[in-house]
């Protein structure tokens, strides 16, 4: 079946709500259609009724790619996604990679862009670490363990701290490289961290920063979210696990019940603060590009 597609202006936006609320609504791409923050959002309507969408939007941080998401009336015919995403490479000068990214269980949707040769780039574990049990106590006798607190009116070490966050985002990020920003830039982009539970480790010797991780807060009052981590060089990585140990000491002190992240596979920081925590039910979220 071919759909008839058209070009969203802005109107019947409560309808375009509906069909996105089939499937699992991202708030920040609801958001983005509300907002009108959106590049271009094409409507599939099967006579009268609407079948399907895409939307697509511009990073600021990562502006080298289109992110697109698709959503469809479950009832409708098995190929409008692909019609969607076709009509727009024929009807927009489409000059970057595509982007998107959904859950490991939405088979259909993840057939559909392997049909259409996309790679992908990252997969993200989003797992959570109940603090009710034990935790082994870590010895970090050897470091200089200070909190974000600590050196926020020290510049110099703000300024070390910042350069060795950016160059680490960066290098796990290859696929979809970063917006050419200014330190402080960068440091804005952690400036909502909080102070007293986000961690960095110093060489004694130098005070050189070795290894960081940063602590948020999230939408649930009993949670706290693991945040950028990263070190100065590959063998510092086990001295993460000392900064996870010392933000679950935070969070269990502050009457936190548990920590949650988002880990990508091309972060080796992510990755070796993800041994910590459970794996067997973590959901999987995955990127493609193409």
């Amino acid at each position: 079946m071919n759909y008839n597609m058209k070009k969203y202006t802005g109107n019947h936006l409560n309808e375009v709500i509906d069909l996105m609320e089939y499937s699992y609504e991202e708030p920040f791409v609801l958001h983005i259609v509300k907002q009108q923050k959106y590049e271009f959002v094409y409507l599939a309507y099967e006579e009268e009724n609407l079948v399907g969408l895409i939307v697509t939007w511009k990073s600021k941080l990562h502006p080298n790619c289109l992110y697109f998401r698709v959503y469809s009336n479950p009832a409708s015919s098995q190929n409008v996604e692909l019609q969607l995403i076709q009509y727009v490479k024929q009807n927009e000068m489409v000059k970057l990679p595509l982007q998107t990214s959904l859950w490991e269980t939405t088979k259909k949707l993840m057939e559909l862009y392997e049909q259409l040769d996309m790679n992908i780039i990252r997969k993200t574990y989003m797992p959570k670490l109940d603090l009710d049990q034990h935790f082994q106590v870590l010895d970090q006798s050897n470091y200089d363990l200070k909190s974000l607190k600590d050196i926020m009116d020290n510049q110099q070490l703000m300024e070390q701290l910042t350069a060795l966050v950016k160059r680490n985002y960066e290098e796990t990020h290859l696929a979809n490289p970063v917006a050419d920003l200014s330190l402080k830039e960068w440091q804005q982009l952690y400036d909502d961290a909080i102070l007293e539970g986000s961690f960095l480790l110093c060489n004694p010797v130098n005070q050189n920063i070795i290894a960081y991780s940063f602590l948020h807060e999230t939408e649930y009052e009993t949670e706290l979210e693991i945040g950028w981590s990263g070190v100065d060089q590959l063998g510092h990585l086990p001295l993460l696990h000392v900064l996870a140990y010392n933000q679950i000491t935070f969070a269990k002190r502050n009457g936190y019940a548990a920590l949650i992240g988002e880990f990508d596979t091309t972060s080796p920081y992510a990755l070796e603060i993800l041994k910590l925590f459970p794996y067997d039910t973590c959901p999987v979220w995955i990127t493609f590009q193409g």
